[in-house]
Formats: structure tokens, sequence, C-alpha cells
């Protein structure tokens, strides 16, 4: 189960917070980019809240600039049998 989406205006807010916070330690924001892997020019833009944040390596950015939760442990999706597709499960075969 996933959580709700957080609203763009929050992720724009908290990452404001986030960046007032490397300003206020003093932390380059290039070095703690490189030191965990990520692009420097991604960990910027989500810094300047440019991106959603929803999947892939700027979803990762933001969960370990305490931006956005972990919201579920990294593996592939659960496969759900949603039943026929368009009804054409119970129609029956032409004669």
């Amino acid at each position: 189960m996933s959580a709700p989406r957080v609203p763009i205006e929050a992720i724009k807010e908290r990452a404001l917070a986030a960046r007032y916070r490397f300003e206020a330690s003093g932390t380059n924001i290039s070095e703690w980019a490189r030191e965990r892997g990520f692009s420097i020019s991604l960990v910027q833009s989500v810094l300047a809240g440019n991106r959603a944040c929803r999947r892939g390596e700027s979803h990762a950015i933001a969960v370990a600039l305490g931006i956005k939760p972990q919201v579920a442990p990294p593996g592939p999706l659960p496969i759900v049998d949603a039943g026929p597709r368009h009804g054409f499960g119970d129609m029956e075969p032409a004669q």
C-alpha cells in the first residue's frame, strides 16, 4: 500500500527548508550529492522545487533529503489479478 501523494506545494516548501539546512550547516550540495552517488544537477533541481519527485533518482534524492518519506521497501511491485479486461472474459466463443 502506498502513501498518498505529497502535493507539489509541500514538496517545494520542504525543498526550500532542506536548502536552508545546507546553508546553515555549511554543507556543500555538490559534495553531498557525490558522496551519495546522486547527480549534482538533479539534487540542485530537487532543492529548487522543480521536480515532483514521484519516481526514480529524484524520488530517492527527496527521501535522502527528508523531503518525502520512503513508502515501501525497494523491490518489484506486486502483481494483482484485475480479472477479465473490458468484459471480454465473460463472452461466449463464436460458433
